[in-house]
């Protein structure tokens, strides 16, 4: 799974009521009532089936709007684009946006009135998106997930039972995703080995590291990294709080706590930034840190050996290091453990929720049971197609197995960018799977290493930092004052805090202060009264 923006709870009360006169003279679902199965109450019609499961029917059409994590280097009429387009008998008017981008924007497109028939959202917990649901700018798509049952079984029961409102009824179809998403920090073992410096153990420990390297060679950039929390995911947690998450406050049980708290409010959140921001001071941290606007070029710095230490989403490894041994085949990449904190707190994983966004449905859509005919046909008969796309473009062949391609390998038309723009939801069954995991590393040419990914992987998940807070739960004041009030007294210190020069920890704590007073504590108290279960989540 895969998330860069930051989660602010709050509402855009100028869309609600855009949208309320946009969508008073909607009527829902009624004109798109699925009819029966192809096959009596169940069955797998295909993309190229009409609603009867009999001849070829026309190619279903939709615009769709998504967000892409990788370069945004999509072209249109691409040959992958056509031969999916052939297979899935299907016509996509994709546009994609950044993903550091994409949920300012895609509110924007919103609230012009001018739907997308597919897009991804955050879901019924942000209530923005609740709200919308409720007045009827999304598709009820309960009868076609019983249409097409292997939509349906793309996610499990327990989730779709969370997405079900409070009449019965679901619009939202989840990425779901395995919640366990280490952040590896991963590291020139060459480098490190020609210093005489051992494997950090503790953050001190790395510090001291980047220092001797920096003095080694003034030109390397000692550490980089995609952002905060996807790059430094792994790092935040040795400060002992979970990052832009709710949970238990300074001095409290961690294990059971009686009262959560936003994280910016906890002692290691506010050490965690300002650790960033002496490093960043002291030449450590790459100067681009937060101020680029591709996250890709922390990548790029570290597998052209212009960096020594890369924090980013474990998924990146077997292309991480296929690059690198290309750039310089004498390298070595390591993997730092669960690093123990400045108060002795012990690193791991800061898991995510059971979705990484996911598709909502315009309810204007002409043709959703053609959208639906062709999202079954993705996890059925275009499975194959859909996980490894093209032989010798896209994967190859070895000993009997499908090995996808690193994109190094691959031309420039079947480069991940030319893909992820098309691609829809991952089904469950493809969250975590560790023979797929090592055939990505084999098909990297880098098989060698899976052992120490899947090592570290595990050792990371042997602490956890989750999200405390029910994602259900609004506090009434937060939803009609939360963003305002962040906007006004925290973005512009936590958003600068590791940028600018000239905030302190005594502006840092200033404002949390008059956020508080401002406002703050009320929400603070109220999410408290209405969420009485504050036990820590358990993955």
């Amino acid at each position: 799974m895969r998330r860069t923006t930051k989660q602010k709870r709050g509402i855009i009360l100028l869309v609600f009521l855009m949208m309320a006169s946009l969508l008073a003279a909607c009527s829902g679902n009624k004109d798109n009532t699925p009819g029966k199965t192809a096959e009596g109450g169940g069955g797998n019609p295909s993309a190229a089936e009409g609603n009867d499961g009999g001849a070829a029917a026309k190619p279903v059409k939709f615009s769709y709007v998504r967000p892409v994590w990788g370069a945004a280097t999509y072209t249109k009429a691409g040959p992958y684009e056509k031969e999916l387009f052939k297979q899935g008998n299907v016509e996509i008017d994709a546009q994609i946006i950044p993903v550091t981008e994409y949920d300012t924007k895609i509110m924007t497109i919103i609230s012009s009135g001018d739907i997308p028939d597919v897009f991804w959202a955050g879901g019924p917990t942000d209530k923005k998106f609740k709200e919308m649901q409720d007045q009827g700018a999304f598709m009820k798509i309960n009868e076609y997930l019983d249409k097409y049952p292997a939509v349906k079984e793309a996610v499990p029961q327990s989730v779709w039972d969370t997405l079900t409102d409070e009449k019965g009824d679901i619009y939202f179809i989840p990425n779901v995703s395995n919640p366990l998403v280490p952040i590896f920090t991963y590291y020139r073992q060459d480098i490190f080995d020609k210093l005489g410096i051992a494997e950090p153990k503790t953050v001190k420990e790395l510090e001291a590291a980047l220092v001797q390297i920096k003095q080694n060679d003034p030109k390397m950039i000692p550490i980089t990294a995609q952002d905060t929390i996807w790059g430094f995911g792994g790092l935040s947690t040795s400060f002992g709080f979970s990052h832009y998450a709710w949970g238990p406050g300074n001095g409290e049980d961690r294990d059971n706590p009686q009262k959560i708290v936003p994280w910016y409010l906890t002692d290691g959140g506010k050490n965690y930034y300002f650790w960033l921001k002496n490093l960043k001071k002291e030449g450590l941290l790459d100067s681009e840190f937060l101020i680029a606007k591709n996250w890709d070029h922390a990548k790029q710095k570290f597998t052209s050996g212009k960096a020594a230490v890369l924090g980013i989403n474990w998924g990146y490894g077997p292309e991480i290091i296929s690059t690198m041994k290309k750039t310089n085949p004498a390298a070595k990449v390591g993997i730092l453990p669960p690093l123990e904190g400045p108060d002795g707190t012990m690193g791991g994983l800061r898991p995510f929720g059971a979705w990484d966004r996911g598709i909502y449905i315009s309810a204007k859509m002409k043709d959703p049971d053609g959208y639906f005919r062709y999202l079954n046909w993705l996890f059925t008969d275009g499975s194959d197609f859909r996980r490894y796309g093209i032989e010798g473009k896209t994967y190859k062949v070895e000993d009997g197995k499908k090995l996808l391609m690193a994109d190094d390998d691959k031309e420039a038309d079947y480069k991940n960018g030319q893909i992820e723009p098309l691609q829809m939801i991952t089904p469950m069954s493809e969250a975590l799977n560790w023979e797929s995991e090592e055939a990505k590393y084999q098909g990297a040419g880098v098989g060698e290493y899976f052992a120490e990914a899947k090592a570290k992987f595990d050792a990371y998940n042997k602490m956890q930092y989750p999200e405390y807070r029910n994602p259900t739960i609004f506090s009434p004041l937060e939803v009609e004052q939360g963003a305002q009030l962040y906007n006004d007294y925290l973005q512009s210190v936590i958003d600068g805090a590791i940028i600018n020069d000239k905030i302190t920890e005594q502006d840092w704590d200033a404002a949390i202060d008059k956020y508080l007073k401002a406002g703050g504590q009320k929400i603070i108290d109220e999410v408290n009264e209405l969420q009485t279960n504050k036990a820590k989540p358990q993955y």
